[in-house]
């Protein structure tokens, strides 16, 4: 079966390099490298791996995203494998990355992975690392969403820490301009959530937070997915600290979902 998928990508890269006009072809390219990198992640072959680096420097239009998933890919490798190699590559193909953005996106991927190959073998210096990379995402959002990944991590065994890691998160996503309101939605739910691990009460005020904001949402479709995280925050809350009060709110905001989609994720959350 690999060899075939190897045969079908070879001639999809021959069909590519045959496309006269350059964006067409950069785009071709460019979704080829995400073929090759979502089947580097799923066998952990390394031809895969190996290739997809070769063609994304066949990228010429945007070349950053093609970067991107060769990056997701070699993160998800490294943490399957707990191999700390594949995590140093994948930060050195960050360097090809011209832009924000995907940077931010990139070394979120990395930090989680690095924290979670720390966490699993137990070796501070990799935790040390994660942290020292979330330093380097240049977007708010993104350094945020890092340090709670590496707070939700510790809290089992770290939670002083990761109290510590989630007030930086907290500090940095309050501060955080141009966002969106579904994205901050998203953000305070999350947060929601940790404080709650932690036994802290800010839990309650986090998820208000969120509410208001999600009811200020005009957009169907983003009104109902910040609605489902808020249902999906407030029945896990509510039913680690048996809130009953909570619960119920979870099914009465669940009425306001107006996508079936997003509405039946929903029923299926309470």
């Amino acid at each position: 079966m690999s060899g075939n998928k190897k045969d079908r990508i070879q001639d999809m890269l021959t069909n590519a390099a045959g496309v006269a006009d350059i964006a067409e072809r950069s785009r071709k390219y460019r979704n080829i490298v995400g073929i090759l990198s979502m089947e580097a992640a799923r066998s952990g072959d390394p031809w895969f791996l190996d290739e997809a680096v070769k063609t994304a420097g066949l990228v010429t239009d945007d070349p950053s995203k093609a970067y991107v998933e060769i990056i997701r890919a070699m993160a998800k490798i490294g943490v399957n494998k707990k191999d700390e190699r594949t995590l140093n590559e994948a930060f050195g193909i960050t360097e090809r990355i011209d832009n924000d953005l995907d940077l931010s996106v990139a070394l979120h991927e990395l930090v989680a992975a690095f924290a979670k190959a720390g966490v699993d073998k137990r070796d501070e210096r990799l935790i040390s690392y994660s942290l020292e990379l979330a330093g380097k995402i240049p977007l708010d959002t993104y350094h945020s969403s890092a340090f709670r990944n590496i707070a939700r991590l510790l809290a089992g065994s770290a939670p002083i820490k990761a109290q510590e890691l989630l007030e930086k998160a907290i500090e940095l996503i309050e501060k955080s301009e141009d966002t969106k309101p579904v994205y901050l939605v998203s953000a305070f739910c999350d947060i929601a959530t940790l404080l709650s691990i932690l036994d802290d009460k800010r839990s309650y005020g986090f998820i208000r937070k969120a509410i208001t904001l999600a009811h200020g949402i005009a957009d169907d479709f983003e009104s109902s997915a910040a609605l489902l995280k808020i249902v999906e925050t407030e029945n896990a809350i509510g039913t680690r600290h048996k809130d009953d009060g909570l619960l119920k709110e979870a099914v009465a905001i669940s009425k306001g979902i107006t996508r079936e989609y997003y509405k039946t994720l929903a029923l299926d959350a309470i």
